[in-house]
């Protein structure tokens, strides 16, 4: 319910859920991120599963709600974690200034018109990659422009990523946070 549970992987709720991979067509159709939480027992509003509750864990995997960093509603599996951020994919963002963008040719410019030349109910399977920032509770969109901020402290894979041939693939960029992430354990 709070970041700080999260941090602590002590959590003061333990509400009887289900996880639900959502279908393409689920979110094709509502928008939204890859899982979402349903309650079980029928005194937990799914409203609080959507809009209170931070993050879900199934003792296996961290889930971050996205309707909290404004990043489509329901949750996104962490890909990776290390001391001080969290790696994982989310929605595009709902209100985009927030994370540097103007319009929709900026995504263009960072991730190589993947974006922009789709319509919406593509958009709403798009995925980008984000680190949040555990110290500060904020995500930071990663794009081509500012993956060197993360990885460049890392000369091995800051030299690798310069080779790769399309550095603004949001697969490539979230492979390398991952591999930033496991290095710097």
């Amino acid at each position: 319910m709070t970041f700080q549970e999260i941090i602590d992987k002590t959590p003061s709720e333990d509400f009887k859920v289900q996880l639900e991979k959502r279908t393409k067509g689920k979110i094709k159709m509502n928008g939204g991120n890859d899982f979402q939480i349903n309650p079980i027992n029928k005194n937990v509003k799914k409203k609080t599963l959507k809009k209170e509750v931070i993050a879900y864990s199934d003792g296996l995997n961290l889930y971050i709600n996205g309707l909290v960093y404004q990043l489509q509603f329901w949750y996104s599996r962490v890909e990776a974690e290390n001391d001080n951020y969290f790696v994982f994919k989310a929605g595009i963002p709902m209100n985009p200034a927030r994370y540097g963008i103007e319009s929709m040719n900026d995504y263009s410019i960072m991730f190589g018109g993947v974006i922009g030349g789709f319509g919406a109910a593509k958009r709403a399977l798009i995925r980008l990659p984000y680190v949040l920032d555990k110290e500060t509770k904020e995500p930071v969109l990663v794009s081509e422009k500012n993956i060197n901020d993360f990885i460049d402290s890392n000369s091995d894979l800051y030299q690798a990523y310069s080779k790769e041939q399309n550095k603004d693939d949001i697969d490539l960029i979230l492979k390398y946070l991952i591999m930033w992430i496991n290095v710097s354990e």
